[in-house]
């Protein structure tokens, strides 16, 4: 093997090719369900850590010996099914596709039965945990989720205080449950607002990056379409046959040019006026995107004029396309102002060749169109083969 198939592994590389494949098993098909499933298994790693914790603190005597276990018993399920949900795909066109508000409320109560399952003097340690939920919680909720987890963690634990030492005044001292609600008040709403506030300016920021993209796609369409028949303009035209020339140089794939001419369209303007001729060279162009092919491409090449170009296209199927346009053409009404209004078409087609240039091709294209016009208007006519 030499040093650059080396540094350069096949695609069809055993090894790499099971490794992929174990990761689309575990993460999933799509990047978007690989980030959601890894998100939820690091979560389901935490977790664990914890639950590994509470048993290493239950021996110590910090905490209720039931309650590891009944972690433990919990969180395996609850995962379990929140990974399926996800892995499977079924929370793709959810409003929380990653599934945060149910971890998050599950992990609010773990914290609140957690609180209650320590010991008097190390309760405290939970107050880390909230903060926790809420720093993980910035960056994927609403400002309205935000407010929901902070007041919902306030309200849990307020009440599990409250309740607690009013119950058990032993095992949750009134004056320690008091001091831990003060601390509480005083740190989790400014920690609220901060989450807020961050959740605010992330999704005006994505507003501004969708309506950036919109604009952009609005600025490239302009810049690519004809704005009154929505077809290509005669630049970007231009580019579609530039890179048709490139793959006939490599590959020797064919290509047709088909210049049309809607034939007497300087009459319709002046007797019926430029808003109905808007309306026949729109009109012309939704027929003409119908009829043919989605290979094919139809570009408004200057005032009434349009080129087709139609990649691997003999000279007998552009003329059965272009029967087909003129057939549809018939039955167009091509303006409401004026429905019994027709028009014809004429049209020159040149295949482009290995002995001449882009430019000599649309000049055929150009001399049969024409051709056509002066034997009367209402046909197509053929350029020659260019003579070797």
């Amino acid at each position: 093997m030499s040093e650059v198939q080396a540094l350069n592994p096949k695609d069809d590389d055993p090894i790499l090719n099971g490794v992929g494949k174990l990761v689309a098993l575990i993460f999933g098909p799509d990047r978007h369900t690989r980030s959601r499933t890894a998100a939820i298994l690091m979560c389901a790693l935490m977790y664990m850590i914890c639950c590994w914790a509470a048993f290493y603190v239950a021996e110590l005597g910090m905490i209720r010996p039931f309650a590891p276990r009944l972690l433990l018993v919990t969180t395996v399920p609850v995962y379990a099914v929140l990974y399926a949900l996800i892995r499977s795909g079924k929370t793709r066109h959810f409003k929380d596709p990653a599934l945060m508000i149910p971890q998050n409320i599950f992990a609010l109560l773990s914290i609140s039965f957690a609180y209650t399952a320590l010991g008097p003097y190390d309760r405290g340690v939970v107050m880390v945990l909230i903060a926790l939920v809420m720093v993980f919680g910035m960056y994927t909720h609403t400002p309205k989720q935000s407010a929901l987890v902070g007041g919902g963690a306030m309200l849990l634990l307020g009440l599990s205080m409250g309740v607690l030492s009013h119950i058990d005044p032993a095992y949750y001292p009134p004056k320690f449950e008091l001091i831990r609600f003060e601390l509480m008040v005083g740190t989790l709403p400014p920690l609220t607002f901060t989450a807020y506030q961050i959740s605010t300016w992330r999704n005006r920021l994505i507003k501004q990056r969708r309506e950036l993209k919109l604009a952009l796609e609005q600025v490239q369409q302009l810049a690519t379409h004809d704005s009154l028949t929505g077809l290509c303009n005669r630049r970007h035209m231009q580019d579609k046959l530039e890179n048709c020339v490139g793959r006939f140089d490599r590959y020797g794939e064919r290509f047709t040019a088909v210049l049309i001419d809607l034939d007497h369209f300087k009459q319709v303007n002046d007797r019926h006026g430029h808003r109905v001729g808007d309306d026949c060279l729109s009109n012309f162009a939704k027929a003409a995107v119908t009829v043919l092919r989605d290979t094919d491409t139809i570009a408004r090449w200057g005032g009434e004029e349009f080129l087709i170009l139609m990649p691997n296209t003999s000279q007998d199927k552009t003329t059965v396309a272009l029967e087909r346009l003129r057939t549809a053409l018939a039955d167009t009404a091509l303006s409401s102002a004026v429905p019994a209004l027709r028009v014809t078409f004429s049209a020159g087609v040149a295949v482009h060749d290995s002995v001449t240039s882009l430019s000599q091709t649309l000049e055929r294209a150009d001399q049969a169109l024409y051709q056509a016009k002066a034997l009367g208007r209402d046909r197509v006519e053929m350029a020659p083969p260019v003579k070797r």
